[in-house]
């Protein structure tokens, strides 16, 4: 089953160039300022992203699977996450799963996307038994939850009612 293993690098590729288009997208609908340049930026870190996932497919298609990762078995969980979608299945974060139509709604999507990015990278790391690899999936990881992190307090600052729900207040 090795050829699912590098169909989750074609898969990360193609989900992290989804979130470059869809962070730029998001960033051109917005007037000049801190969060167009923020969503810019995004767009910028997600294609760095699928470039590193490109790296890695070529170090699998050159080694094998086995210098990646200790088992050619896909778990069932990796599946679930791999054919869930990131992008994709985080637009169901809009009443009908929508495309945006507020920055409130790119928000929303982002931190579906971006949490299940982070359950995918995180059970990459631990999958890995290639010690380079594995940093590489630690660090995208980190970046990630970064993203999270700073996309749930842009949420917060525009949607009152999340800033409740998440804060206990608006703060």
């Amino acid at each position: 089953m090795p050829q699912t293993k590098v169909s989750v690098f074609e898969y990360a590729i193609r989900s992290e160039e989804e979130g470059a288009a869809f962070y730029s997208n998001a960033a051109r609908s917005l007037p000049a300022g801190p969060e167009k340049d923020f969503l810019a930026g995004l767009a910028v870190e997600e294609s760095r992203h699928a470039e590193v996932f490109r790296q890695l497919r070529e170090k699998v298609a050159k080694k094998g699977v086995a210098e990646l990762f200790g088992s050619v078995e896909v778990s069932d969980y990796l599946d679930a996450v791999v054919r869930g979608g990131l992008f994709e299945s985080a637009r169901g974060a809009v009443p009908g799963g929508a495309a945006p139509k507020t920055v409130e709604d790119v928000y929303a999507i982002a931190i579906r996307a971006e949490r299940s990015s982070i359950l995918l990278y995180g059970e990459l790391a631990g999958q890995a038994t290639d010690k380079t690899a594995r940093k590489i999936f630690e660090d995208l990881v980190r970046e990630e939850k970064n993203h999270l992190v700073r996309i749930v307090a842009l949420r917060a600052d525009h949607d009152t009612l999340f800033a409740i729900e998440r804060f206990g207040c608006v703060c």
